[in-house]
């Protein structure tokens, strides 16, 4: 089973030594890229069925009967996408844990001490006081940082959405502060979101408007020596991590690209 996993992990259709056309970096691989959609897909659900309760009264009545049908099933929905994305988060647990890509990634994602120093000469390097930024190994603090909030947020409000969903079996006291958590928790997941995620991954200037390494899972070299260039001198000094990372460029169809480089 782990041979299996290790060459769908790889999928290289060449060895290193042979690719001499343009070169590819997997960033996500294929099971990666698919809990990253059901996941952010259940999130939108879930900030725009959940924040339908703050809507004025009027603002649904303007709609008519539509907007009525549509609050009548917000319920349903929000608990749909919640039950969802609690499946996707037992997964994640399983494939950290289970699978050789996983593990690769739970040990590349583990906070380190050097990563105070890169997250100081980054913001040396902001300051423009040193004049060049820190190289950065497969995920840098910020990625980490981000990584961390995402598994609290979900468990907060995995948590505090089953007590609300099943309100009766607990008391007034618990019921109330599992309300003020999930509300609270949801508004701050929103703007760690719209402000910190989107921008860090979609609005920076060189991947304005869309980066859609979300769908192809993969980045030029070019951009890998640009931002990761620490990850990339360790993929380039060892033959193993080359067959699982690196992609030659393709004559494909890009769908036909994207499926088999998975």
């Amino acid at each position: 089973m782990e041979d299996n996993e290790l060459a769908l992990d790889a999928e290289a259709p060449a060895a290193p030594e042979a690719i001499t056309g343009e070169r590819y970096f997997v960033r996500l691989n294929y099971s990666e890229r698919a809990q990253h959609m059901i996941f952010a897909g259940c999130f939108f659900i879930l900030v725009f069925t959940g924040f339908m309760l703050k809507l004025p009264e009027g603002f649904l009545a303007f709609f008519g009967e539509a907007g009525e049908l549509l609050f009548r099933y917000r319920r349903l929905l929000h608990r749909i996408a919640g039950t969802l994305m609690i499946l996707v988060g037992g997964y994640h647990i399983y494939y950290l844990l289970f699978k050789r890509a996983g593990r690769r990634w739970l040990m590349d994602m583990l906070p380190r001490l050097r990563d105070l120093k890169d997250m100081r000469d980054n913001l040396l390097y902001y300051l423009n006081i040193k004049e060049e930024p820190p190289e950065f190994d497969r995920f840098c603090y910020k990625h980490k940082i981000e990584y961390g909030a995402l598994i609290a947020g979900t468990t907060i409000m995995a948590a505090t959405g089953l007590i609300l969903w099943t309100q009766y079996q607990w008391s007034k006291f618990v019921v109330d502060i599992a309300a003020l958590m999930h509300g609270m928790e949801a508004i701050l997941a929103s703007l760690a979101i719209m402000i910190w995620h989107f921008y860090e991954i979609h609005f920076r200037p060189h991947k304005f408007p869309l980066d859609n390494l979300w769908i192809t899972g993969l980045i030029s070299e070019a951009e890998m020596k640009e931002e990761y260039g620490r990850h990339y001198k360790k993929i380039m000094n060892d033959p193993k991590l080359q067959k699982i990372y690196i992609r030659e460029k393709s004559d494909r169809t890009p769908r036909a690209y994207i499926l088999n480089h998975k």
